[in-house]
């Protein structure tokens, strides 16, 4: 089915800061004048909530309240407390974000706006929960994406995105990649990248150390300044026919047993250290990419949470009350996308004509 469109809107934002060309993933970053703009917009119009309120109300625990929103945030970047969160102190607006604890900056730091592009610490997001507008709630405890089979995507080279390949081998740098011109050397150029699926739903492969060696040691004359897939393939197909003829590429894959019982930990694992670090409980669980099913949902359930995010799961119909419903991306960078942004909360309101709009123009693309 398609996702159905809530009668309260949710909203998302990644980081709300200064673009900057130094990190592959800067298209997240909302500038911090279009984040104003947008915040000062529905300050006078909407009545924000944390997602408590927004369950108790979409429960029937709690009357409705006029014109209500959720403004959420993913990942938990540096800037949503050097820039977001002032800018929601300044319109007394409610937001909750979503974090992974392996991303969290493990010292005991509060920084300013001189600090360096990078993640919360639990000591700012201790300061933040304490004002009563944020509420930090979980996006599991990875966020990483697995390989889970031997076809090649790539070969590792200056300015390539290695978050999740290196991360998974380093986690403790994580959350120090950004603007981290060392954690690229983590992995040797040349190292050879597989097809991979978000941590939640990949079935984890283990890649032969020895392939591995002998594609780097193959490519250590490669310019990878020039750096092309196709080219550098031709140097090594020889090897990676042989081993996957053999079925030597792939030394273990991940039973079924130990993937619930991996996802499991996923699930739990950030749900209990949040809880023991901020004091808080933690009911609600947005998916890394989207990437989820009714599996995952139920054993989220069955763990404590009240709420998972739909993303990009085909949810059964006695899911929605439990599910957190389709999120709308703001972009507040031209006149024309505000516009689209305002038309869209309308519709994500449930107000008329501007629902029945989005629902037609979908049923008419589904159609095609």
């Amino acid at each position: 089915m398609i996702p159905f469109l809530p009668d309260i809107p949710v909203i998302y934002f990644h980081s709300v800061g200064v673009k900057s060309s130094a990190w592959s993933r800067s298209f997240l970053t909302a500038s911090i004048e279009n984040a104003n703009r947008f915040f000062r917009f529905i300050s006078g119009r909407y009545t924000s909530l944390h997602l408590r309120e927004y369950y108790e109300i979409r429960s029937g625990r709690s009357e409705a309240v006029a014109n209500p929103i959720v403004i959420t945030f993913d990942d938990g970047y540096l800037d949503n407390w050097i820039y977001a969160f002032p800018l929601l102190k300044k319109y007394s607006l409610k937001a909750t974000i979503f974090v992974s604890p392996e991303f969290v900056d493990g010292r005991e730091i509060i920084r300013g706006d001189d600090a360096s592009p990078g993640f919360l610490s639990w000591s700012e997001m201790r300061e933040m929960v304490a004002s009563g507008l944020i509420d930090i709630q979980s996006h599991t405890l990875t966020h990483t994406k697995y390989f889970t089979s031997d076809r090649l995507t790539g070969f590792h080279h200056p300015g390539n995105d290695i978050l999740y390949a290196a991360g998974n081998l380093f986690p403790e740098q994580k959350p120090y990649h950004i603007g981290d011109k060392e954690f690229e050397k983590l992995l040797p150029y040349g190292y050879p990248l597989f097809e991979e699926e978000s941590a939640v739903i990949a079935r984890r492969v283990t890649i032969s150390d020895d392939f591995i060696s002998e594609i780097v040691e193959k490519l250590s004359d490669y310019d990878f300044s020039r750096y092309n897939f196709s080219e550098a393939f031709v140097m090594i197909r020889s090897i990676y026919e042989k081993y996957r003829n053999d079925n030597l590429i792939i030394t273990r894959r991940e039973s079924e047993e130990e993937y619930s019982e991996r996802v499991s930990r996923e699930i739990t694992g950030s749900k209990e250290i949040i809880e023991g670090e901020l004091g808080r409980r933690v009911e609600f669980l947005c998916w890394p990419h989207g990437d989820n099913n009714s599996f995952l949902h139920r054993k989220a359930l069955d763990t404590g949470y009240l709420m998972t995010s739909i993303g990009h799961s085909v949810m059964a119909e006695d899911e929605i009350p439990s599910r957190i419903p389709e999120r709308l991306g703001i972009d507040y960078s031209s006149f024309r996308r505000r516009v689209k942004t305002r038309f869209k909360l309308k519709a994500f309101s449930g107000l008329f004509p501007f629902r029945q709009a989005v629902l037609l123009a979908r049923s008419v693309k589904s159609a095609r």
